[in-house]
């Protein structure tokens, strides 16, 4: 929910100032022009995974809202991360090597500034192999 500061018009639209207004997240993330079918596979959970669109100079991080934001953030952003922290943690262990796909020596990495932990600027490509090639999947991350 947010407090309205100016009188805006959104689709023809008048939201007064100092009204409230609220945003549904699903909606956004299911209206998104960058990732919108018309057959709504864009939100199933296999066909619809796809990241690499946040890869695109079109699509901001501000426009992904997993957890919500403000003062009725999801309660459960911790321990959705922590989930994701411990997956790649017990993925990393099953993986017999990986290799960074878009850097080739220390020289090719432009590190991004002002964070509190070191990370490319473009991200990182990773392409990792199973321990046991029976089940190898590559992952594009």
């Amino acid at each position: 929910m947010r407090l309205v500061e100016n009188t805006v018009e959104v689709d023809g639209k008048q939201i007064p100032k100092n009204w409230f207004a609220l945003f549904n997240v699903k909606q956004t993330h299911w209206n998104d022009p960058s990732t919108f079918k018309e057959d709504g596979s864009h939100m199933d959970v296999r066909e619809g995974f796809q990241p690499e669109r946040w890869l695109d100079e079109t699509t901001k991080p501000s426009e992904w809202m997993p957890f919500g934001e403000g003062g009725r953030r999801c309660i459960g952003e911790r321990l959705g991360m922590a989930e994701m922290k411990v997956f790649l943690g017990m993925m990393a262990r099953k993986l017999d090597r990986y290799d960074l796909v878009n850097v080739h020596g220390d020289d090719d990495i432009v590190w991004k500034p002002d964070t509190v932990m070191a990370r490319p600027a473009d991200g990182t490509e990773i392409r990792a192999t199973a321990a046991d090639t029976s089940h190898a999947v590559e992952y594009q991350i």
